[in-house]
């Protein structure tokens, strides 16, 4: 019997992300586009729940087993680089343009994947990744034209794609050793770490310690916080590492595509954004490739899979 769990862990991870940049949105229009001050409080949130988790003795950690650097290298990359260029291109490109360009990070995750993991995708496997970003490019088309993008916005979502790519990859590797919520502690921690100390100290600096915590008696940032530093932070990336560790590479990076749909789908519904002919075709696209990617999941390719979790 075929084991869907990983596929449905990934699917459901990447419907969490493609409701991230409403929720990002809302968040940072509170915090005036103070992208540091937003990722504090999100990671802070994140590590704290993932650390009660800990201490309830729900979960257990150990990193004995193995050397953390390649731990401590995956957060480097996400969330420490990845997550203040993609929170702050929220503030320079519209969503539409965002998720078009993110469609490319397949097929940038396969190329990474192959120059460090050594993992190929077969040509079946392959043929429904193009199915699959094709779609995200005519589901996308009508985005292309849009006003509101600029240069920094351009760099900031190529270099998130390129770090993120980076960053899942190496994640696939370190599950070899560490199960995902010790991989996710971790990384969780680094950027609760790094985005405090630095949203303390500016805020120090100007003067405004006093009106840190204004923002959390906003609804819609406070809304905003919890929905990225737990569904986001925390369940999402537990499904997305869990997935990433058990799928063969083609059928993790192809699913990845679900989220640009989500997002489309979100900005129709919470955004009011009009949702053409065009987007509609796209969507059916991916969905077709989708599929096609479920139904070459087989035994030979679970055996293919050379990064197997341990716990």
């Amino acid at each position: 019997m075929k084991n869907y769990k990983p596929l449905l862990a990934n699917v459901a991870a990447q419907v969490i992300f493609g409701l991230a940049f409403f929720f990002i949105k809302m968040g940072m229009a509170v915090v005036n586009q103070d992208t540091v001050k937003f990722l504090s409080f999100r990671f802070g949130l994140g590590f704290f729940v993932m650390t009660a988790i800990v201490l309830l003795g729900i979960k257990k950690v150990d990193y004995k087993r193995s050397l953390p650097g390649l731990l401590l290298l995956c957060g480097l990359f996400n969330p420490c680089i990845s997550q203040i260029l993609e929170t702050a291109s929220t503030s320079y490109a519209p969503t539409s343009q965002i998720s078009m360009y993110g469609s490319m990070q397949p097929i940038v995750m396969m190329i990474f994947s192959a120059l460090i993991n050594r993992e190929y995708p077969s040509r079946r496997q392959l043929l429904f990744v193009w199915v699959c970003v094709a779609g995200v490019f005519v589901a996308n088309l009508a985005g292309v034209k849009s006003t509101g993008m600029t240069t920094i916005g351009l760099l900031l979502i190529i270099g998130t794609n390129l770090v993120l790519a980076v960053n899942r990859v190496l994640v696939r590797r370190a599950s070899a050793a560490f199960g995902s919520f010790e991989i996710i502690y971790v990384t969780t921690g680094m950027g609760a770490l790094l985005f405090n100390l630095l949203s303390v100290g500016k805020s120090a600096a100007a003067g405004t310690l006093g009106s840190y915590f204004d923002g959390l008696f906003c609804a819609r940032f406070g809304v905003s916080v919890l929905y990225m530093g737990i569904a986001s932070c925390v369940c999402a990336f537990l499904l997305m590492t869990y997935a990433s560790a058990n799928l063969p590479f083609a059928v993790y990076a192809s699913t990845c595509t679900i989220n640009t749909v989500v997002s489309i789908l979100s900005g129709v519904f919470l955004l009011h954004e009009t949702f053409l002919p065009v987007q509609v075709f796209g969507t059916i696209i991916i969905v077709a490739g989708v599929i096609g990617i479920s139904l070459s999941y087989d035994k030979t390719d679970e055996k293919g899979n050379r990064f197997q979790m341990k716990k």
